[in-house]
């Protein structure tokens, strides 16, 4: 619908013209106003695509309404009606952005056909406009997501352009489908229904998506777990959340991006939780007063995982909670670190029994506490050595993931179904990935799906639908606008040559 003012002293004329705007069988709204002065007064308070006005009018004529509504709404359409011949002021209305001059009394076929080119004029400037924005947002997308895993880039034009210091939270979700290749505006003004409220989205693949929120005071776990229902509930999708602290500069968004990634990472350790907050998980970090029962799980789980960098830390914590100066029961920890010594003698498939049962007991017999570690240290250094020997550098699973995308990369791909294949959990096969690779699954999946993409674009004729489909989106529009984001050009550039790319990603 498009809303239109009528200005004329006499109401006559209005009528007329009114008439004439419904013959050109468009939705308009129409308003009226007897003067220029009234007009001004109206357009303070409502939108107005286009102004219809006569010249000679009492307090302010409609030269000088043309001069004012140019100035402060230089985007409104302005066609002119006269009584008068005289060039001058045909001259006069051009100068103050008039775009169509007609003579009274109006012949009715020449007002349909300036209506019909003024109309098309707005609709070409508004498809304009849209398609500017979203030239705008790709750019945005891609600079973004080239910052944030780590490119080089003009940090202070990022900051002039995306505004980002408005921006005081991330929430990073990952889905165990590939959600977030459904159509993205539908999406985001349902979630924005749910929640009551704004944010800035950047898609980084099918499975993951970055949210920046603006409220500096607000309870964002509780905000987190609306969100995890909205999924849950609307879409029949589980997914995991993770929040930061409160962002202090533009800087910190990569390292802050990074943290956030590794909390969900780690979430194999609480495989029942689906909120994160990177405070509390620093807190952890540094939290020595963890139950040993807790502690006691986790090293258990670090030694079934082959997992040497959690297994050290949650030792070094299990020592301090039996630090010599606190009251303790000898035997209870003795028993506790024998514990962790048979974890580790099964892990390493042992048939030397009495071996295990001399080092048990041993530690039994050792007086000092510090002579527990000891014997519990030499143990997992035992168990790295083996390791190292068993996997060569390279733990089997994730070779065995990598030859599976590479393979099957137009099928469905997800965290859950690759942790399927090779019978770890999705928590565990994210962490050792990214470990093993130094890049997020998902985000290896995209990579490798986009590079297939560009050397089908490059060294074939097929249309840019199936070449989306052959590379695994079901969504040719998510397609295109993930290539975009992804290589800073659309898929028809990339064919013809008439850009130069920018590779965002890590070489596969």
């Amino acid at each position: 619908m498009y809303r239109i003012l009528i200005v004329d002293d006499e109401k006559l004329e209005r009528n007329g013209i009114k008439f004439l705007l419904k013959k050109t069988g468009t939705e308009l709204e129409v308003f009226e106003a007897s003067n220029g002065r009234d007009a001004l007064e109206l357009l303070k308070h409502q939108k107005v695509e286009i102004l219809l006005t006569d010249i000679k009018m009492p307090y302010v004529s409609g030269l000088e309404l043309a001069e004012k509504v140019s100035s402060q709404y230089p985007e409104m359409k302005i066609m002119m009606f006269s009584g008068y011949s005289d060039f001058s002021y045909a001259q006069t209305a051009i100068r103050y952005g008039v775009s169509d001059y007609i003579l009274k009394p109006v012949d009715p076929f020449e007002f349909q056909k300036t209506m019909k080119k003024l109309l098309e004029e707005i609709e070409r400037e508004k498809a304009e406009e849209v398609q500017l924005i979203k030239t705008q947002d790709y750019l945005y997308q891609f600079f973004l997501q080239n910052y944030l895993y780590g490119g080089k880039v003009d940090i202070e034009e990022m900051k002039r352009n995306l505004d980002f210091q408005q921006y005081h939270y991330m929430v990073l979700i990952q889905t165990s489908s590939s959600f977030f290749e459904m159509e993205e505006e539908i999406f985001k003004e349902k979630l924005k229904e749910e929640i009551r409220r704004d944010f800035f989205y950047l898609n980084l693949n099918a499975g993951e998506g970055l949210f920046f929120f603006k409220e500096k005071h607000s309870d964002y776990e509780l905000l987190c777990r609306e969100i995890y229902q909205f999924f849950k509930l609307r879409y029949n999708t589980e997914c995991l959340l993770a929040v930061s602290e409160e962002l202090k500069s533009f800087e910190e968004l990569p390292a802050v991006f990074a943290a956030l990634e590794k909390v969900l990472e780690d979430q194999f350790y609480q495989p029942e939780e689906h909120i994160f907050s990177l405070k509390e998980s620093e807190d952890r970090e540094t939290n020595t007063a963890l139950g040993d029962a807790e502690l006691l799980k986790r090293i258990l789980e670090d030694i079934h995982h082959q997992d040497m960098a959690h297994l050290k830390n949650h030792f070094e914590q299990l020592k301090i909670v039996y630090h010599p100066e606190k009251a303790y029961s000898e035997m209870y920890v003795k028993f506790l670190f024998s514990s962790i010594i048979k974890e580790i003698y099964e892990a390493m498939d042992l048939p030397d029994e009495k071996r295990l049962s001399r080092e048990i007991d041993r530690l039994y017999r050792a007086r000092r506490l510090q002579d527990v570690w000891k014997l519990t240290e030499k143990a997992m250094e035992e168990l790295e050595e083996y390791l190292a020997e068993e996997e060569k550098g390279t733990r089997s699973e994730v070779t065995q993931v990598k030859n599976y995308i590479y393979q099957n990369y137009q099928e469905e791909l997800s965290v859950d179904i690759l942790a399927e294949k090779v019978y770890l959990s999705p928590g565990y096969l994210s962490y050792i990935f990214k470990q093993e690779t130094g890049m997020n699954l998902n985000r290896f999946i995209k990579a490798f799906r986009m590079d297939k993409a560009k050397e089908l674009l490059e060294n074939s004729q097929k249309k840019i639908s199936q070449i989306a489909r052959e590379v695994g989106f079901s969504n040719n529009s998510y397609f295109c606008r993930s290539f975009r984001e992804y290589f800073g050009v659309t898929p028809e550039s990339c064919r013809k040559g008439t850009a130069e790319y920018e590779k965002m990603g890590t070489e596969i």
